[in-house]
Formats: C-alpha cells, structure tokens, sequence
C-alpha cells in the first residue's frame, strides 16, 4: 500500500505542478473543472445515488462550476466560510444530529456548497500576478500539515482527535502538522524576503498560514465524516494506494476558499 501511494503520488504531483506553472487561466480553470467533476461522481456515493444519477450528479456539479466562473468571487468564498464553520460543528458533535444533514438531498446540496467554491477559490488565486507562487503556498502548506501529522501522529500520538470521525488521527499529529505549515511560511517568507516576519503583515501571514493548515484538517476529517455515515473506507478506487480523488482534495476544498479570502482581504487592506 505505501509503495502504492508513494509510485501515485510520484506521478501525480508533477502532473499538478506543471498544470499550475505552465496552462494559462482558461485552461487551469479547465483542468480544476475536470478534476472536480470527477469528486463529484465520488460525492454522489455518499448521496447513495445510483449509477446514472451519480453521472448526472457530476453534471450538474459541472453547470454550476460553469456558472460560478462569472459570480462574484466575495459571496461565493463567504458563504463557503460559513459552511465550514457548520461543518466543524457537525464534526464535533458526529454522529449526534446526523439525522439533519444524512438524507441524499442535504448532502447533494452539501456536495455543491463544498466543490464549487473550492473551484472558484483556486481559478481566483489563477488571476492573481504571482498565482503559480500562491498556489504552490497553498499546495506547500496543506502537504505541510498532512505530512507533518503523520510523522509526529505515529512518534507520539495516544490522544485522539475525533475518534468517531477519523480514529486514525491523534492531538499529536494535529499539533505537529500545523507546526510544519508554520515552518513552511516561514521558509517561504525568507526565500521571498517579504512579508517581514518582524512586521505586522509577517505575523497576520504566520497566523493565516497556521489557521489555513487548521482548515486543512477541517476539511479532510469532514470528508471523513461523511465516509464513515456512508460506512465506505474511500471515496473511489480512481488513484491506487490513495483512494479517490476526494481523498487527496479534501484539505484543498476546505483550504483553498480560505486562502483566497484572506488574499482578497489583503489586497483589499493594500498589503497583496
């Protein structure tokens, strides 16, 4: 499994770099689009759907991505804060209350609030004059965190944390995780010379960077929660040793929206 996932990871992770440095926005905003529609056709397994309808579930998913390309990009990333600020509570109290959000309906509808404004997220962050520099942030910090987690989570974890959820992950693995994403922008910082740590726009990108990393963990034990509600082990079999492409994203749907409101707050406040 490991020799899996590390021969998978290989292969797909320059794939994804040089989507992210060498496609134009258009055509990244293509690829995001394609890579979501696939999750989508995942999401659908939690909604119990039938084969058909997960296809034309992936399709609707698609229209609306469609769509978002021209929404206002503000509402879009609000509204999605909002849910991942519910989701938190659902994940807390799981399974209490399950019975709110288990119907396929609710976790169709959840499935759209969740993929569309990730994908409105990373097309946005695209826009942006050093997008391939912020994309690579975002992707630096999430595998920060991920990695992070799992090297301290298996040299000191005992205390879980979300047992119910995710019993796999530990306060250990948590800690050490965001303590990596907080390295990672610090290393970031001083390859690019600015922010300045020792200035105020150096602290607020340390703090959004560990509140980011936090997020990432947000969004992968939510993807968790409603595997183990569906009682399924992985979102597909698409991508060997990892799952599907749920399972690789989940961080990145809850990250991404995040990462993109605080930039546009920070261009907003004349500190890009």
């Amino acid at each position: 499994m490991l020799r899996q996932r590390i021969i998978t990871a290989i292969i797909l992770a320059p794939i994804v770099l040089a989507c992210v440095f060498l496609l134009h926005h258009f055509e990244f905003s293509l690829f995001v689009g394609a890579v979501l529609a696939v999750a989508a056709w995942e999401w659908a397994n939690f909604a119990n759907l039938s084969d058909l309808n997960r296809y034309l579930y992936a399709l609707m998913v698609a229209v609306a991505m469609s769509a978002a390309y021209f929404a206002p990009v503000t509402p879009v990333l609000l509204l999605s804060s909002l849910w991942w600020a519910i989701a938190f509570v659902l994940v807390v109290n799981y399974p209490k209350r399950d019975e709110l959000w288990g119907s396929s309906i609710v976790i169709m509808i959840i499935g759209i609030v969740i993929l569309v404004p990730g994908f409105v997220a990373l097309i946005e962050l695209k826009r942006h004059a050093e997008s391939s520099f912020l994309i690579c942030l975002l992707f630096f910090l999430i595998w920060g965190a991920d990695i992070g987690a799992y090297f301290s989570g298996r040299a000191f974890g005992k205390k879980k944390l979300a047992p119910r959820v995710s019993p796999g992950k530990s306060w250990a693995g948590f800690y050490g995780g965001v303590v990596t994403s907080f390295v990672i922008a610090v290393l970031m910082s001083l390859y690019l010379g600015r922010p300045e740590l020792a200035t105020a726009d150096g602290v607020i990108f340390l703090v959004a960077c560990m509140f980011i990393a936090v997020v990432s963990v947000l969004g992968d034990l939510t993807i968790s929660m409603f595997k183990r509600h569906r009682d399924i082990k992985d979102s597909s079999n698409l991508l060997p040793g990892h799952g599907g492409f749920l399972d690789r994203i989940d961080s990145l749907l809850s990250a991404s929206p995040v990462f993109a409101l605080y930039l546009g707050i920070a261009v907003w406040a004349g500190n890009p």
